[in-house]
């Protein structure tokens, strides 16, 4: 039961969130800042038949991100961030029918793919907001092909997004659609979200989120060995749902948590994430959207 949920109890940062959680954009020179970490253990891999592909080695993945946005202008909002990533995979073979050979054991130290962007609101009205949103994906990862471990998408990625939000007093709705555009023969992809916020009490927020992540099928990237490790291959898909909570904890610093589970997905681990996160903003207080003064509107 639990594979076919996918649980994945995730302690999470902001970092996905405040990438894509509507088109609210910081004030002028106001900014949001967090470091957040991610640790994955699996051993089987979604396919697109709805079934487990048991890889021949556990495979261990644990990420550490520097996230931030800065308010350069009202309406123009800059992303950046920065990962390092550490992979492995485990010294015992647990065995596979899909994997006849099995590849040595490793790990692998380095950086993941960096992001920089920016959201451009073109829209604010009646507490309603919509914006434009471009984010590069740099090819700075890293590869070894004797053990199937990479850092990230050996490709340069493009993803263009129309993002909107709609606040009601203490709960909000939010989402986004776009395109993720890759070279080095990787297939392109649609990227959707629908996200609702409650603010039960305080500055503490409860967030829950439906994700879709749909592969266009046109490349012809081949993942070599990092198919027995599923690490960045083409064509990974997934329908996921989520509830998350942001919460203030001292003055300006805050913690977010939650739990993400996919109904059904493709070439992506089908096991439990667990993530932890520190966020900074100096204008994040009791009434306040999660990222900001920061979505511009004190409720």
């Amino acid at each position: 039961m639990v594979k076919w949920l996918a649980l994945l109890l995730m302690l999470t940062g902001w970092t996905g969130l405040a990438e894509a959680g509507g088109g609210w954009t910081l004030e002028k020179n106001k900014s949001w800042i967090e470091l957040s970490a991610s640790y994955l253990r699996y051993d089987e891999l979604w396919n697109d038949n709805e079934t487990f592909t048991q890889l021949q080695r556990p495979v261990t993945d644990l990420g550490i991100r520097l996230y931030a946005e800065y308010g350069l202008f009202d309406q123009l909002t800059l992303i950046g961030q920065l990962p390092v990533v550490f992979v492995s995979t485990s010294g015992e073979p647990v065995g596979s029918a899909s994997f006849p050979d099995t590849l040595p054991a490793g790990n692998l130290n380095y950086l993941g793919n960096f992001r920089f962007g920016a959201r451009y609101r073109l829209f604010n009205r009646n507490s309603t907001v919509m914006s434009v949103q471009l984010l590069l994906e740099s090819n700075n990862s890293d590869l070894d092909q004797i053990t199937g471990l990479q850092t990230g998408f050996n490709a340069w990625s493009f993803e263009p997004i129309l993002a909107f939000g709609k606040s009601f007093g203490r709960t909000y709705i939010a989402g986004h659609g776009g395109i993720a555009f890759r070279t080095n023969q990787y297939s392109e992809e649609f990227l959707g979200q629908l996200e609702f916020g409650v603010n039960p009490v305080a500055a503490w927020w409860v967030i829950g989120v439906a994700d879709y992540r749909l592969s266009f099928r046109n490349g012809e990237n081949q993942p070599c060995n990092t198919a027995y490790t599923g690490l960045y291959v083409n064509n990974q898909e997934s329908f996921s749902f989520g509830l998350k909570t942001v919460v203030p904890v001292v003055k300006n610093f805050g913690l977010t948590a939650g739990v993400y589970g996919a109904l059904s997905a493709d070439n992506l681990p089908a096991a439990f994430s667990l993530n932890g996160g520190l966020f900074w903003n100096p204008d994040f207080g009791a009434g306040r959207r999660p990222g900001s003064a920061t979505h511009g509107e004190a409720q």
